[in-house]
């Protein structure tokens, strides 16, 4: 639906939050009101590129690109643009320093192990983003929120938030991160769990807990192949991840809970079929994002390559 003459698109798009589906449920939700917001995608896009950007940079990786030889179809090898991982500014300096170098040496020494399961399946802590970064996509989802356009829950459990995949992130800030960033990291780890491909596509939100929303999430696995989950900060008290086994493996039915805390600028990393959850969050707030790694058309791996 396109804007009609004589009125702008974000004034439409103001205007129908008075029919907006409210976010109520904490499970499937992302069905809720699902023809309402694909009915309305064209009109509240065209409203979005009529707000604008606060800070460009925020959509961005890195600011310069660089040349990579790749095999060539028929042989030989061509070269592609890739971002910069030296030019990223959203990264810590030593999260920089090991990418760019590649050895499994240099990638080991920013990652910090905070859990493992019965079955040896780990989780991962980096401190990967700066303090800037993280106080400055904030202020650009407050821009966003500010604008009064309808936003769409982030997932099927996360009633408060928005989709970064939908607001302009996906191209330049959320597929770098994946192919720069998660992909070299999941690839040590779990060679046998991510193999060529299986973070071939991305999809990206901001969650958001606080007192009178959401403040907690129920045990779940992720509908990926592999998870990111970065704290953006703001000011909060409690609100602890915590995981178990992994499904459909030896672990699966595990019970014992295994937290892991959230400090800003920190990302955790983990495979996306790790039972997981979020403990209350008792004061405060807290933004996250979070990335998801699939493969093609949303592929997600449910057993190992090799026994």
């Amino acid at each position: 639906m396109a804007a009609k003459a004589g009125r702008s698109a974000l004034a439409l798009a103001r205007a129908l939050r008075a029919e907006m589906p409210p976010a109520l449920v904490k499970t499937y939700g992302d069905a809720e009101g699902a023809e309402w917001w694909e009915k309305n995608a064209e009109l509240l896009e065209e409203a979005r590129l009529e707000w604008g950007k606060r800070d460009d940079e925020m959509y961005l990786f890195a600011n310069t690109m660089v040349q990579v030889p790749r095999p060539g179809l028929f042989g030989g090898s061509v070269s592609s643009s890739v971002p910069s991982v030296a030019s990223a500014k959203c990264l810590q300096p030593e999260v920089k320093a090991a990418l760019i170098n590649g050895s499994a040496a240099a990638l080991h020494s920013v990652l910090h192990e905070v859990c493992r399961d019965s079955a040896g399946h780990a989780v991962y802590a980096i401190d990967l983003f700066t303090d800037e970064f993280c106080d400055r996509i904030l202020a650009e989802l407050d821009h966003i929120e500010a604008s009064g356009i309808p936003l769409r829950r982030p997932n099927g459990m996360n009633r408060f938030g928005a989709i970064l995949s939908q607001l302009g992130f996906q191209e330049g800030l959320l597929e770098p991160l994946m192919t720069c960033v998660v992909e070299p990291f999941a690839q040590l780890l779990w060679p046998e769990w991510v193999d060529k491909g299986d973070c071939g596509e991305s999809y990206g939100f901001v969650v958001r807990y606080r007192i009178g929303e959401d403040v907690d999430l129920a045990e779940h696995a992720d509908t990926s192949n592999v998870t990111l989950n970065a704290c953006l900060g703001r000011d909060f008290i409690g609100g602890d991840l915590y995981f178990k086994g992994v499904r459909f493996t030896e672990s699966d039915n595990e019970k014992e809970e295994r937290p892991v805390g959230h400090k800003k600028g920190r990302a955790v990393l983990h495979l996306g079929g790790h039972f997981h959850g979020v403990r209350p969050i008792t004061g405060g707030e807290r933004a996250n994002l979070v990335l998801w790694a699939t493969g093609k058309g949303g592929y997600v791996r449910i057993r190992p390559t090799s026994p």
